[in-house]
């Protein structure tokens, strides 16, 4: 009987210890209403009202480029909750500036009008380099989020998660090739001034990205000043940069949506990127995060194919971006 009761113990343990190591599946987004009552114009603007309500800071609303010949619109929300932006700047002050913005995509379909998010869980995780200590946060404001949205717009709720379904926050490289590893290894320091200004760096920075890139339409969509962490967050958009994606991403894991005319715009809460310029011990640092990683964050379901044929435009839209920023900066350092 003393060795019944041992093998059920061993058991009993076991499946504990089984159940304590089930990792939770989140996609990059997350559903939060459709079939959407109201105009695109009417939803923003009760979004907004509701949002600044309740306390969150709306930094920009962004109508989304559209592949060519697309009917149908998407508008991005850019939005923080102060609390939670403090919660995630003290967990990391290096990486935490790319996990802060929440971004509303409100999108149009054959199937009507709707509403998702780019889900905390998914890039916190991914940012902040740990897939369980922050859990609780997360989900926290993930329903912060949508209690904001819900109580502004009429729809039916949804919680069905898109995009590249993860299990963990760390993004391996696929076929050990393209881009993966730890988040805090994929940010660039694009550029070091020694005992630079921060404020007139920023400044030359956003001045600088003003005008729309040549060849992606990149250009400056917002500005935070995190002056309690000495860092400049520059949020930057641009089409075709966008409309490309979307185009290339599809319907992406989604095959319910695979026959939709421009399904992509599901994924218009990817944008904009982030370009952080930040204090660091006595020097100013201007980073980024490497343009495939970043991709691959919010656009992994386009599957490994789409990423070969494309490998080029990641970089390329890297490119566009630093080679404005680094001759304004070189004004400075003469």
């Amino acid at each position: 009987m003393r060795k019944f009761y041992n093998i059920l113990l061993i058991l009993i343990f076991a499946s504990c210890v089984a159940s304590s190591q089930i990792k939770n599946e989140y996609g990059v987004y997350e559903s939060v209403l459709r079939n959407v009552q109201g105009t695109i114009d009417q939803i923003s603007l009760n979004l907004t009202s509701a949002a600044y309500k309740a306390g969150w800071n709306v930094i920009t609303t962004i109508d989304a480029g559209v592949p060519e010949g697309c009917p149908y619109k998407a508008r991005v929300i850019v939005l923080y909750e102060p609390s939670y932006l403090k919660n995630v700047m003290d967990a990391n002050r290096k990486t935490g500036p790319f996990a802060i913005i929440d971004r509303i995509n409100i999108f149009q379909d054959e199937q009507g009008l709707h509403l998702s998010v780019v889900n905390p869980h998914s890039i916190s995780r991914t940012v902040l380099m740990d897939d369980s200590k922050y859990s609780e946060v997360s989900e926290l404001h993930l329903q912060s989020l949508r209690s904001l949205i819900i109580s502004a717009v009429k729809g039916e709720s949804s919680k069905q998660q898109y995009g590249q379904i993860r299990d963990e926050g760390f993004i391996g490289k696929t076929m050990g090739v393209i881009a993966g590893g730890r988040f805090d290894a994929k940010i660039e320091n694009e550029i070091t001034i020694p005992k630079g200004d921060l404020s007139e760096i920023a400044d030359k920075v956003e001045k600088s990205l003003t005008i729309k890139g040549t060849k992606w339409g990149t250009h400056a969509a917002y500005r935070i000043q995190l002056n309690d962490y000495e860092t400049v967050i520059i949020g930057i958009t641009g089409t075709p940069m966008d409309s490309k994606s979307f185009t290339i991403v599809g319907s992406g894991s989604d095959d319910s949506r695979e026959d939709f005319k421009c399904a992509g715009l599901a994924h218009a809460g990817a944008y904009p990127l982030e370009l952080v310029v930040t204090h660091e011990k006595n020097d100013v640092v201007i980073r980024i995060v490497d343009a495939m990683f970043r991709m691959k964050m919010y656009f992994e379901d386009a599957g490994v194919w789409a990423f070969m044929k494309n490998m080029a435009m990641p970089g390329s839209i890297e490119d566009e971006i630093i080679n404005r920023v680094l001759p304004a900066i070189k004004q400075i350092t003469k």
